[in-house]
Order: structure tokens, then C-alpha cells, then sequence
């Protein structure tokens, strides 16, 4: 990987500004990249996609070790400064230029199932987090370093303040892993917030078992869109379940839930229970 001095050379040569905002910040910190290329674990059996290679950080070592790695850049210029990098070194590796929002990671799975690893910037950590997940029939896991608030909430338990609905959307659909806390001073340029490398294992099946995900995701997002207020109050709503808050209460008690819950104390496995419950069948 190139240092913070190897970096200003190649932009200054280039004529390359990193752009803010497309969150171009370049990893400079040599342990930090060893520790994402140890969890991402890729072997000569593997298919990689990396997201925002950048100047080549990850990409060299990892796709040494790749069957095949398809690097995806939104940064036009970004992506010719990388190939020039790579030369003829790596004929396994693709570099594409398009926005990672509609990559097609069956193409690069073909059959089998993709790792993904990278830096993702933080405007829109939230969506190709999403896109992961929607696509999650043909990845394996993703080892991927983002700000270090989005990590707390992707790995918050019950009880926390950070927990909400995208920490039991991810823990749904995957098994999340904080694997380290990365300085700001690790990029260059220095972004203005700490990061953090977060794994997430890619679950076969849910975590729990939901006969209407689509009624389990409204009761979900419903509780935590007014969070402030009892689990009975936030979903009793017309625009949750449209049922009187007495009568809901009521029935959350038949299922073991206290109706004055805060919806950031229930776990998964609740949501799942009311989702699940007799008394929602016709909502």
C-alpha cells in the first residue's frame, strides 16, 4: 500500500484531488489494512468485490491471494490512477467504474458466493449496506470500514441507545462482528470521524423465524420511529397496526410483553413474537 507521502505524489502527478464529497479518504495505516485482509480470510477458491478501491490499499494484497476481485469505484479518474497502479501484475482483477448501488453481485458470485470487503463512504454507508443485504443470496460475508456511529447502531443490543431498527434489520439478515476502531489519522486526507471495521457473516436463514416479513419490518421501523413512547402506544397507530392502544395491550400481554416497553428493549425475538401473533393475522 502506498504511504501518506507516496500519495500526495501519485495525486500531485496525477493532477487528483480527492473529492469530500465522495468520502475519498485513503487508507494509510499498514496494520489496519493487515488486519482487513486477516478477517476477510479470501483464498484461491474466492470471487472479491471491493468497494471503493481507492488507490489500491486492500486491492493488491487481496487480489494476490483472489480467484477473481472486481474493484467498483464511482471516481472516474480514481479508477484510471488505479489501473496505471496495477499495470499487468493482476489479471485476475477487474476495476469498474460505476456506483456500487447497482453492482450485480451475482455476475461476480456466478454460482457461488462473493466476499466483499472495503471502505465505505460515509454518505451512503446505509444504503450499500441495504444493497448488501438484498443481495445476500451470493455473498458469503463483507469485512467493510465505515464511521464509527453507524457501527455502534449496526451492533447495538437491546437496552442501548444506539439500538434501533437498522441494528435488527442487520441482525436479522446477518451476524455483525466489531472487529476494530480505526483513528481518523489512518487516511489521508483525515476525515473528520473515527471508523470502524465491522464483519458481517451472511445468515443462510433469518435469526428468527417470521411467517410476514413485511408486517414484521412495519412493527419494527413503526416502535422505533417513535421510540420515546411504550412498545403499545408506537405500533398501536393507524399507520402500524390501526388497533385501539387498550385492546393492543392486552393482547401483548397474552404473549409475555409488558405494554409500557420502550421499543429499544425488546429483542429480535420479541418483535418476532408480535409479528408472529394470532391476534395480527388480518392486520
Amino acid at each position: 500500500m502506498l504511504t501518506k507521502t507516496q500519495l500526495v505524489r501519485v495525486f500531485s502527478d496525477y493532477g487528483f484531488t480527492p473529492l469530500k464529497r465522495l468520502g475519498e479518504n485513503y487508507l494509510i495505516d499498514g496494520n489496519i489494512k493487515n488486519k482487513i485482509v486477516r478477517e476477510a480470510a479470501v483464498s484461491e477458491k474466492d470471487a472479491v468485490v471491493e468497494i471503493g478501491p481507492g488507490m489500491g490499499a486492500l486491492t493488491f494484497d487481496i487480489a494476490g491471494s483472489a480467484r477473481r476481485m472486481v474493484a467498483v469505484d464511482i471516481d472516474r479518474k480514481a479508477c484510471a490512477i488505479l489501473k496505471d497502479l496495477a499495470g499487468d501484475d493482476y489479471p485476475n482483477l477487474e476495476i469498474v467504474n460505476g456506483d456500487i448501488l447497482k453492482f450485480d453481485f451475482a455476475e461476480t458470485a456466478r454460482g457461488g458466493k462473493a466476499k466483499v470487503v472495503g471502505n465505505l463512504p460515509y454518505y451512503i454507508t446505509t444504503p450499500i449496506i441495504e444493497h448488501l443485504i438484498s443481495s445476500r443470496r451470493f455473498l458469503d460475508s463483507a469485512v467493510i470500514m465505515m464511521q464509527k456511529e453507524v457501527a455502534r447502531r449496526l451492533i447495538a443490543k437491546p437496552g442501548s441507545s444506539d439500538y434501533g431498527s437498522i441494528s435488527c434489520f442487520v441482525n436479522y439478515f446477518t451476524i455483525p462482528t466489531l472487529i476494530y476502531t480505526v483513528k481518523r489519522t489512518s487516511f489521508y486526507p483525515s476525515p473528520d470521524v473515527d471508523s470502524c471495521i465491522v464483519k458481517l457473516a451472511f445468515l443462510e436463514k433469518p435469526s428468527v423465524k417470521v411467517y410476514d416479513e413485511d408486517k414484521f419490518f412495519r412493527i419494527m421501523r413503526g416502535s422505533f420511529n417513535q421510540r420515546r413512547k411504550t412498545i403499545a402506544n408506537s405500533i398501536s397507530r393507524e399507520a402500524v397496526l390501526d388497533i385501539p392502544k387498550d385492546e393492543l395491550a392486552e393482547k401483548l400481554k397474552s404473549i409475555g410483553i409488558d405494554p409500557a416497553s420502550r421499543p429499544e428493549t425488546l429483542s429480535l425475538a420479541q418483535f418476532a413474537d408480535i409479528a408472529n401473533s394470532n391476534f395480527l393475522r388480518k392486520c
